[in-house]
């Protein structure tokens, strides 16, 4: 058997879906250690399966809490498309076999790769069989069998919310500031450094300031200790 034949039997136990344009799943799962033009990485995809699945999940989310807030909403959808539990539910659905990224590059299980990559894979869905389709393997391949929704309602995810709040408790002072500004493959990236009482205790990086924030925030809730607010 061929490594596209292979690929497609891979890709049809992953999604339930036979594929019409094969070359734009394979895309899905280049990453850009080893291809790094935007049109040969699954960066783009990438993008249009997160819009993807913002509009699944806040769809679903809608008419399973009919009387919830809109604040309710907007935290619980960002439980679910968390990195963790993306990254969580491609690894156990078996995207890190499909992966093309560069030997030794980068850990799988402790990296973000593989949740983009889920977010790619729903993309090239869409481009191949439209919104439908991508709808509905979302929702039956990934949110209903490997997410436990009551559970999610308890989780803490605004980390920067939970610590300023603990400051405010606790008289102390919580800061936010950019550290580093930098362009990385035509993408400007925000280094966010978490400030207590003029003492940095934690940072880190992404495309958008608030992102770097809240997950500094998470940093530093880890060394605080900070479980209750």
């Amino acid at each position: 058997m061929g490594p596209e034949k292979v690929f497609c039997r891979k890709l049809r136990s992953i999604t339930g879906l036979a594929p019409i344009n094969y070359n734009v799943y394979k895309l899905a799962f280049q990453h850009s250690s080893i291809h790094n033009s935007v049109h040969t990485n699954n960066e783009r995809l990438e993008l249009l399966g997160d819009a993807v699945i913002d509009l699944v999940i806040a769809d679903f989310l809608f008419k399973k809490y009919p009387y919830k807030t809109e604040g309710f909403l907007t935290e619980m959808r960002s439980k679910i498309v968390s990195r963790e539990q993306l990254n969580r539910v491609a690894l156990k659905i078996g995207l890190g076999e499909m992966m093309q990224i560069r030997k030794g590059g980068t850990d799988l299980t402790k990296s973000n790769v593989l949740g983009n990559a889920l977010e790619a894979l729903v993309g090239a869905i869409y481009v191949d069989a439209g919104y439908t389709q991508a709808s509905r393997f979302f929702m039956h391949k990934i949110l209903i069998p490997h997410y436990e929704i009551a559970e999610l309602e308890s989780v803490v995810v605004n980390f920067k919310s939970k610590i300023i709040e603990w400051a405010q408790k606790n008289g102390r002072d919580i800061k936010f500031d950019l550290i580093e500004e930098h362009e990385l493959k035509g993408k400007r990236m925000y280094k966010m450094g978490l400030f207590l009482d003029t003492e940095l205790i934690a940072e880190d990086i992404d495309y958008s300031k608030k992102r770097a924030e809240q997950k500094a925030s998470e940093i530093g809730c880890k060394k605080l200790g900070i479980h209750e607010v």
